[in-house]
């Protein structure tokens, strides 16, 4: 391997802003199965993947990563600054804006499917699972506020102690 490509894998390794979204992302994802199980009793081992749910790994990614920014160039730098904005429209977003979609969605399914069972015909009648709307894009307040709060947690410990 070429010098210039270890160089850069390890300045990725000691970008503590960076790992900490990442790790983030990561915890708050494997939390939904465990999450979900306690909330419905059932394994969904899909909620890995999926978006939406406790926790919002959106608002937990930002969070980490503005918090760790602020460790490793102040608060008064213009990278910190950068961070927050994208940390506001990250979890306005996600807790707003997706979610409302996703409202709209099922809505949109549940029309689809009153139509098909009044025998109408459509061209584009989604009342098969491959063509139904994804139902499930934003988050609910508690679910960004507790990605969030991950997040900053998550944030202080790269921010501070990573290498």
């Amino acid at each position: 391997m070429s010098n210039t490509f270890v160089d850069f894998v390890a300045g990725l390794w000691h970008n503590a802003p960076l790992i900490a979204a990442m790790a983030a992302i990561l915890l708050t994802q494997a939390l939904k199965v465990p999450i979900h199980f306690l909330l419905h009793r059932t394994w969904d081992l899909h909620k890995v993947v999926d978006a939406g749910g406790m926790p919002s790994s959106h608002a937990a990614g930002v969070m980490a990563l503005t918090v760790a920014l602020a460790y490793v160039v102040g608060p008064k730098s213009p990278t910190f600054a950068t961070a927050v904005v994208f940390a506001a429209i990250v979890m306005y977003d996600a807790g707003g804006i997706r979610r409302h979609a996703g409202e709209h969605a099922v809505l949109l399914n549940r029309i689809a499917v009153e139509i098909s069972r009044m025998n109408l015909s459509l061209e584009a009648s989604a009342t098969t699972e491959g063509e139904r709307l994804k139902e499930i894009l934003g988050h609910e307040p508690p679910e960004v506020v507790v990605g969030a709060l991950i997040g900053v947690v998550v944030g202080i410990v790269f921010g501070k102690w990573w290498p």
